[in-house]
């Protein structure tokens, strides 16, 4: 019997689509995680972690692959969830209404396969799984609640040493015009010009704090420099952001653009659709997302956002009380 996760050479595709029994079964686990996001987030983090291991081998099998050697995309879409009652879209992210589903609270099993759930105090209120859906004040900001600009290329808090290793996007309505965009580490490689290469893995590249994190930090502070890649060259990690980051020499601001203009060119878009959750390799991909429009009446596009890390350990000075909440004063 072939197994995805054994066999390491095995290729993770970007879509694993559930069958109708792996669907009800995971639905079911769902419907026991009972503690609630907002109100008990460590309590919830702990029953969602324990009902990863009633996962069914071959989602479980698709989750440590994506996790061992990536997808051919970045992301890896479980399609097919149910999603269960749904309240109208909220107009901001302020209630963590999403993370109260029946598709989030499966998200969140599905998340614990990977890691742990972590929130950030300055992301969407540090809930673990945030409200993502358009606000008409932040309509053309470069920030999750945006819609009417494409969303820059970006890695998710690439200024923060804590930044989270997985983003897990559970959509709960779709929207035909806003694609969610990845583009791998390894795939740069390919298009880059070989004597640029090792400039890459250079640390020539200095970037500012994203402005959601205003009410805690100086956003104007430069952080770095770094490398925008590092790691080994078969399996590189990357850090890229197009709005923060600057390059600290004319070539390697001309590089930053270069690697840009491959992310435009080069990058895999999916279009979420209702019972999708997408993973996002965090280390290994760049992602961003299209423009669309919103028309703010309730039926919007609304996705529930959640963060994963491998080692809870390492932010636990972060973490008072040893909480699921990382404190903006150390991102």
């Amino acid at each position: 019997m072939s197994s995805l996760f054994l066999d390491s050479s095995a290729h993770v595709p970007t879509l694993f689509e559930l069958p109708a029994p792996q669907r009800a079964a995971l639905a079911a686990l769902g419907a026991r995680l009972t503690a609630d996001p907002v109100t008990e987030p460590d309590a919830f983090g702990r029953q969602a972690r324990l009902l990863a291991r009633e996962l069914s081998v071959e989602v479980t099998e698709a989750l440590w692959a994506f996790e061992e050697r990536g997808s051919d995309s970045g992301v890896l879409v479980l399609r097919g969830l149910e999603v269960g009652e749904l309240p109208p879209t909220p107009a901001d992210n302020t209630g963590g209404i999403g993370g109260r589903t029946l598709l989030a609270r499966q998200q969140a099993i599905v998340s614990h396969a990977l890691g742990h759930m972590v929130g950030y105090a300055a992301e969407g209120h540090g809930h673990l799984l945030q409200d993502m859906v358009p606000n008409a004040r932040l309509a053309a900001t470069q920030q999750s609640q945006g819609s009417r600009v494409e969303l820059e290329a970006h890695t998710e808090q690439c200024f923060s040493d804590l930044r989270p290793d997985y983003v897990v996007l559970g959509c709960l309505r779709g929207d035909a015009d806003a694609a969610t965009y990845a583009f791998r580490a390894l795939d740069l490689l390919a298009h880059v010009d070989p004597t640029d290469v090792m400039e890459l893995f250079r640390p020539l590249w200095t970037t500012l704090v994203d402005e959601s994190f205003a009410d805690f930090l100086d956003t104007r502070e430069v952080r770095g420099p770094f490398s925008i890649l590092s790691g080994d060259v078969d399996d590189p990690t990357m850090l890229v952001d197009q709005d923060l980051m600057h390059g600290i020499t004319k070539h390697a601001q001309a590089l930053l653009e270069r690697v840009l203009e491959i992310y435009v060119a080069h990058r895999h878009a999916v279009v979420l659709q209702p019972g999708d959750v997408l993973l996002l390799d965090n280390l290994r991909a760049m992602h961003g997302r299209s423009p669309f429009a919103p028309r703010f009446d309730g039926t919007d596009r609304f996705i529930s956002r959640g963060f994963v890390v491998r080692d809870l350990r390492r932010s636990r000075f972060a973490r008072p009380g040893g909480n699921r909440v990382v404190q903006a004063s150390f991102s």
